[in-house]
């Protein structure tokens, strides 16, 4: 057994589940409306920034939070947007259970 091999296995099955195929479905129909998608694009990079920030112990304003809320509230008006936001919602509850199942068939090594 190649453990590489199992990983690209892994992400293959990953990229067979129906909500990774939604994901990139909606995602490429989405490029062709350039205006929503740089909103979404915009709305993500902002997102990780506000993740940055958090991780490094900074502050986020109220502000920022507003906005994002906002830009989110204006982004789930359309249909399309929505249901790419849940699907990738949906992707990552997929890899959580990854993580944790992994997680906990290391413990040995994860818990010193």
């Amino acid at each position: 057994m190649n453990f590489h091999d199992k990983v690209y296995e892994l992400a293959r099955c990953l990229k067979e589940t129906n909500e990774y195929k939604e994901y990139i479905k909606l995602k490429t129909e989405l490029k062709t409306d350039e205006k929503t998608y740089d909103m979404i694009k915009d709305f993500k990079d902002k997102q990780k920034e506000q993740q940055i920030k958090y991780i490094n112990g900074q502050e986020v304003t109220k502000e920022e939070q507003d906005n994002m809320q906002n830009l989110y509230s204006i982004l789930i008006q359309n249909e399309k947007v929505r249901n790419l936001l849940e699907c990738e919602m949906k992707i990552n509850v997929l890899l959580a259970d990854m993580q944790k199942i992994i997680g906990d068939s290391i413990k040995e090594i994860v818990d010193f």
